[in-house]
């Protein structure tokens, strides 16, 4: 049988930190696109835009998986 060194019973505090600062970042980026396109600034909206999907595609949600035998 495997012994259970270092697998964690319980998910850090700052990985569920990081999920919600990357969600919230993304949607606040998606929001100042939209504003930024409706009021006629196309350039500006595409940067904006960018940004959150390199927020968005840096990936900051972690999945632990903890296999019982």
């Amino acid at each position: 049988m495997a012994s259970h060194d270092g697998i964690s019973g319980k998910a850090l505090g700052g990985s569920r930190a990081l999920a919600w600062f990357t969600a919230c970042v993304g949607l606040l980026a998606l929001v100042v696109a939209a504003v930024l396109a409706v009021g006629g600034h196309g350039e500006a909206a595409v940067a904006v835009g960018a940004v959150g999907v390199a927020v968005a595609g840096g990936g900051g949600l972690r999945v632990t998986v903890n296999v019982r035998r």
